[in-house]
Parts: C-alpha cells; structure tokens; sequence
C-alpha cells in the first residue's frame, strides 16, 4: 500500500513541475510580445512595422486631444440666448431666500431700468410688508435691501450694486459680459433663451358666429397670434384655440328666424347675403314677439339635445358665419394652426360637469331655483345651471378650463380676452384650484387683457 502512495505522489510533482514549466514559456512569449525592441532582435518584427506602430500611438495621441478640445468648444459654445433678466432674477432669488428664510415665495422683482442702472430690483418694499405680517414689527425696507445685497454670491455679471431711497437696488453688468452678448448677437443672429418646454393653450380671437367681429376680437386675434408665434419660436408646444360663441339662446333665435324665412332650408341652402342683417332681424322679433320667443327657446332645447333637423340649421348659420370670419384671418395672416373649438365642443362635458358638480355637493340651489358655485373670495357665484335648466358662460368655461388641463394636458394657459372679463376669468381660474384642477407647482394661467373701446356714453 505504501509503495503504491509513494509511485501516485512522484506522478503528481512530475505534473506539477511540467506545469509550471508550461506557465514559464507562456510568461516568457508575453514579454516578448510586449517589448518590441527583443522582437526586432529575435528577427519576429521588422523595423517597418515598429514605425506603423509608432504613428499609430502618435494619431492615437492626436485624436484624443482633438477630441478633448472638441470637447471644450461645445461646452463653451451655446446656440441659445441668455435670458439676463433671469439669470438676475435667480441670483437675487438665492439672496433673498438666504436674507429671509422665513418669508413664504418672497416676491423677487427685476425690471429694466434705463436711468440709474441696467436692471433694478424691487423686492424690498413688499418684503418688508410680510416681514411686518409676520413679525408683527415695521421693517425698513432700506435695511431689507441691505441684507438682500449682503448675501448676493460672487458673479461675473455684476459691475457695481447700489442701494437707493427707500430700497431700490441698481444693478449695472459688466461691460465685458455686455461686449460678449453683443458679439454672440453679432455673429450668431437672435436666438431665443434656453428653457424648459411646456404644452402651452392659448385662447385668442372668439368672435361670435352671426355676428360681425368688432375691434376687441380683432385687438384679441392680433395679440394672440402675435403670442403665439413668439411662444412656438422659442419652443413651446402651442395649441391655438378659437373659443367661439356659438351655442345658446341667440342660436334659438336664429334657427326660429331662418325656418319662417326659408322653409325648405335642407333642401336649398338659403343664400343669407347678411348675415349681421338676419341677426337684427331676428333679435328685433325675440323682444317683441312672446310667441316667437317661446319658439326660440324650444329650438334651442332641440338644438342641445341634437335634433338632426335643428343642428343642420345650426350648422348652416355656422359655416356662413365662419365662411367671412376666414376671409378676414386670411388679410390678417393669421395662422391656420388655430382650432375653431367653440361652446358647442363642451355641450357634452358641461352635462358631465354638472352632474358631478352636484353628485360632490358643489353646488346649491339659490331662492330663484338656479344651481350655483360659490367661489371662495367672490361675493357673487359661479351661475351653473339656470332656473330654465340651460347652462351659461360660467358653465362653459369651467368645462372649458377642465379639458385644457386634464385632456390636452396644459402646463401653461393664457386667455386673450377684454379687461371687462377679468373678475369672472379670476372667479373662474380660482374655481379650477378649489376643485383641485390645477397644482400651482405645475400650473400657469394668465390672463392677458387689453382695453375696451367705449362709445360717446364712456
């Protein structure tokens, strides 16, 4: 048995010692491989090949630092504009934060200022406002400015900041970062500022069908397309929409009108050559005629309901309506991206609005019957649903602002649309919070109003 042991141990030194004599060649074939002067002298690479070797390594060198400049180019280089204002309003945002920790969204106010300075800052004045809410104590709005200007970082934008009367803060930049905007603006043309895309919805023109447009949709379909363009250039998603009246009482009217002056209406579309006049006419018979005016309201019943017959009349009084309204976009250059989407597109949603309004004990009957919406901080309601049944502007533009923010998935809406419309877009938009509809942490809703004309009589 011994013997045995003793044979099976020298078989495995002998393996072992064969191994690693393996491993040794092995070693020594890398080492060779790796140094190319031993291979030259072994005759295993001829000198031709050492100098291909060599140029490789150097285009290898040269190619990595062309690439790493390359590198540094684009991280220098922009194909965007600066947004000055911005970038000031960021930096004076991280002072303001830093100075008063304990005012809740502080306001931070930069505007242009082209008598003391490039840019001031007006925060001071309202921040010493809450800090007085706040603390119960007056603040000067000075002291207020100097603690804001003493935690301002370090910036290459700034050449001097100055503290003037009650709290202003004067800002004036740097020449050499103005010479280096002017020269960006020099050889690279305007381009718009970097920032962050949004789904943008903007209501603008909303002329009423029927009804000749005055100067206030014109002054709307200027701004708004003019909005429009500007907001697509720098690169927001922009949904345009016509919010068009076109439903309602006025429809019964005309519908009632155009059957007693065109009986065979389906068979032979009527040729209304004014469309204004047609209107007047009928109006005239709405507030003088009881039977007529209760034939309107029938009509307007079977309209909403879509009675065939009915909304083919509608639609005729539409598309005349609508054939001129073009005619006037078409000198105006205005875009064909604009969607008509008028009352008529909500019918179906204001149904559903309002049921759900009730089913959540939203809403409450008043002493005339009809089925509002108070709104916290207004006096007067939301009117949902009339002591009739029939729905109003309150109704549409709740069902209006529903679907911009859940179905197109707004971030950003802007109505274009006369002061005289401003406490009820307000009512309106705070009633879109209260219903939780909009987060003003994702949410922007502007209303940019312009001014009405007014007659003789102011």
């Amino acid at each position: 048995m011994a013997s045995d042991s003793e044979e099976q141990s020298k078989q495995y030194a002998l393996k072992a010692e064969k191994a690693e004599k393996e491993i040794e060649r092995l070693q020594a074939e890398i080492n060779l491989l790796s140094d190319p002067a031993q291979l030259q002298k072994e005759g295993l690479a001829s000198p031709e090949l050492e100098k291909l070797r060599g140029e490789n390594q150097k285009l290898t060198f040269q190619l990595k630092h062309l690439k790493k400049n390359l590198e540094n180019e684009q991280a220098r280089g922009r194909d965007f504009a600066l947004d000055v204002r911005g970038i000031i309003e960021d930096i004076f945002g991280l002072a303001i934060y830093s100075a008063f920790p304990e005012v809740p969204n502080p306001t931070i106010l930069v505007m242009p200022s082209s008598k003391f300075a490039d840019y001031q800052c007006n925060s001071a004045m309202s921040i010493a406002q809450q800090l007085g809410t706040i603390t119960g104590q007056k603040k000067n709005p000075r002291e207020v400015a100097q603690a804001i200007v003493k935690e301002l970082p370090e910036s290459e934008f700034f050449e001097k900041i100055e503290i003037a009367g009650p709290g202003f803060i004067n800002i004036t930049l740097k020449k050499e970062f103005v010479l280096k905007e002017i020269g960006f603006l020099l050889t690279q043309g305007v381009k718009p500022p970097k920032l962050d895309k949004k789904r943008v919805v903007i209501d603008y023109s909303s002329p009423n069908i029927a009804k000749e447009m005055h100067v206030g949709h014109l002054r709307s379909t200027i701004i708004g397309e003019s909005m429009s363009r500007l907001l697509e250039w720098v690169g927001h998603d922009v949904l345009r929409l016509n919010h068009l009246g076109d439903w309602g009482t006025q429809f019964g009217m005309l519908i009632a009108h155009l059957i007693d002056k065109f009986p065979n209406l389906l068979k032979e579309r009527p040729n209304i050559g004014d469309l204004q006049e047609f209107y007047r006419e009928s109006k005239v018979r709405f507030d003088n005629d009881e039977v007529f005016k209760r034939r309107a309201y029938e009509c307007v019943v079977k309209l909403q309901a879509k009675d065939p017959f009915y909304y083919s009349a509608w639609k005729i009084i539409y598309d005349i309506s609508m054939k001129e309204t073009y005619r006037l976009y078409k000198r105006l250059q205005v875009s064909d991206k604009l969607v008509e989407r008028g009352e008529s597109f909500y019918q179906e949603r204001m149904v559903s609005l309002v049921k759900d309004l009730q089913e959540s004990g939203r809403t409450e009957l008043d002493e005339e019957g009809r089925r509002v919406m108070y709104v916290e901080g207004f006096t007067v309601p939301l009117m949902i649903v009339k002591s009739d049944g029939g729905f109003t502007y309150d109704t549409s533009d709740l069902a209006c602002i529903k679907q911009r923010l859940q179905e197109e998935k707004a971030d950003w809406i802007i109505y274009v649309v006369d002061a005289g419309q401003s406490t009820h877009l307000e009512t309106v938009f705070k009633a879109a919070a209260q219903l939780g509809w909009t987060d003003k942490s994702k949410h922007r809703i502007d209303h940019v109003a312009f001014g009405l004309v007014l007659g003789e009589d102011k």
